[in-house]
């Protein structure tokens, strides 16, 4: 039996080639949609057929040499995340691509293989239709269907529709989908609760998380919370305020800079007055630094600032001026609802304020949280905070890797901040 592979930019063109090469008996052992090494996510994707014709002057597959090892059996070394998130994404194919070289049926399984081979010619026969092929995932592509004697038919689509169900973007995808086809077995490919543990563990170590409160008292903790308007940052004031004083921390300062939204200002004097903490307000700079000197005894001093438009550059070059001499942490506040591409565009925008970490709202509102991972990934931030309510100060959390992977992953029970 020969075998060979056929690519083309499309399916009916790559069975024409099949047709013309080894005429109309060709059985169609696979088909699969690849990119090639070069240009990455911008390569135009083609279609690889791979196909076999009975010849008596070919050998039998029986008589090829025995298959490699599988690789994913084998030990692996412990990964670094934040490493393999770096490293080029093209290694995962090339990984599959040695992985698959050399898997043939052998002689006394031939009869199995030849049924398979009709379910897949009859599949292609319907794919070669006049129809738009979908997409794949870029960087990553799902392996096709692999034909192997003693051996369970496991596949990487199962990883990638959870993946997708759970809003992981293509990018931070394609770095869980390498892992796991280094780290796990084809077995453990196949097995749903497998996958869920492997994704437990996976995103947790890949999330970066920071405590801006573990160091208050060895010296005054600064924190301005800025962002787009609507996010929730005077609530999120108010409940970070809260749960502090809940633990033990009485030294607290309230200063607001939003003087531009209706009731801005009172919305934050009426939570001072029910915490019994000062509010300042402040119009410039300057007066921002004479607040900070006032309260130069406190532990704590949250600063709320005026939601900005992330194209108004003049409001944010205003904004940057007040933050850049008072020595502040400042936390970029995201709204989890907001779709990935415009909350990256939000984070380029505010860079021009020296960011610290992100804090995502709005957590009880979303169908899907992946975004907490895609944007921390992409923007290289970490998370300090979330909220998932309107509850002060119950509804705040300081983040950490078991909670972010909760919300991710759906499996999150509400606990005590």
């Amino acid at each position: 039996m020969l075998v060979r592979i056929f690519e083309a930019e499309t399916m009916p063109q790559a069975l024409k080639k099949v047709k013309e090469a080894l005429g109309p008996d060709a059985l169609i052992l696979s088909t699969r949609t690849v990119r090639k090494s070069g240009l990455g996510v911008f390569r135009k994707p083609i279609c690889e057929v791979t196909a076999a014709i009975d010849s008596s002057d070919s050998e039998e597959f029986g008589q090829s040499s025995p298959a490699p090892n599988n690789p994913l059996a084998a030990e692996q070394d412990e990964l670094n995340y934040q490493d393999l998130w770096q490293q080029p994404r093209e290694s995962a194919v090339a990984s599959y691509n040695q992985h698959i070289q050399g898997i043939k049926p052998q002689d006394d399984s031939l009869k199995d293989v030849r049924n398979e081979i009709d379910e897949l010619k009859a599949l292609v026969q319907q794919l070669a239709k006049p129809a738009e092929t979908p997409a794949p995932r870029p960087i990553v592509t799902a392996p096709p269907r692999k034909l192997q004697q003693g051996a369970e038919v496991q596949e990487m689509s199962l990883l990638q529709n959870e993946l997708d169900r759970l809003g992981i973007s293509d990018e931070a995808a394609a770095t869980l989908e390498q892992y796991a086809w280094e780290k796990l077995s084809p077995r453990q490919l196949g097995d749903p609760q497998g996958i869920r543990e492997f994704l437990n563990d996976a995103i947790g170590r890949l999330v970066s998380v920071t405590c801006p409160f573990k160091s208050i008292g060895n010296q005054q903790k600064r924190i301005a919370l800025v962002g787009p308007t609507g996010v929730g940052k005077t609530t999120t004031i108010a409940k970070m305020a809260a749960s502090q004083l809940l633990k033990g921390t009485t030294r607290i300062a309230l200063i607001t800079i939003d003087t531009y939204r209706i009731a801005a200002v009172e919305q934050l004097k009426v939570y001072g007055e029910i915490m019994n903490l000062p509010v300042e307000v402040v119009t410039t700079p300057e007066q921002l630094q004479q607040a900070i000197a006032r309260h130069r005894d406190k532990e704590l001093i949250l600063i709320d600032t005026a939601g900005r438009s992330p194209r108004d550059d003049m409001s944010i070059a205003e904004l940057a001026a007040f933050l850049g001499h008072a020595n502040t942490e400042n936390h970029l506040v995201l709204s989890a609802t907001t779709r990935d591409r415009e909350l990256s565009e939000v984070v380029q925008r505010f860079g021009r304020i020296p960011l610290h970490s992100l804090v995502f709202t709005k957590l009880d509102e979303c169908e899907q949280c992946g975004t907490l991972l895609n944007i921390s990934l992409t923007q290289q931030l970490p998370l300090s905070f979330l909220t998932n309510g309107q509850r002060v100060p119950e509804d705040l959390m300081e983040a950490d890797a078991e909670a972010i992977t909760g919300f991710i992953t759906g499996s999150y029970r509400e606990k005590a901040v």
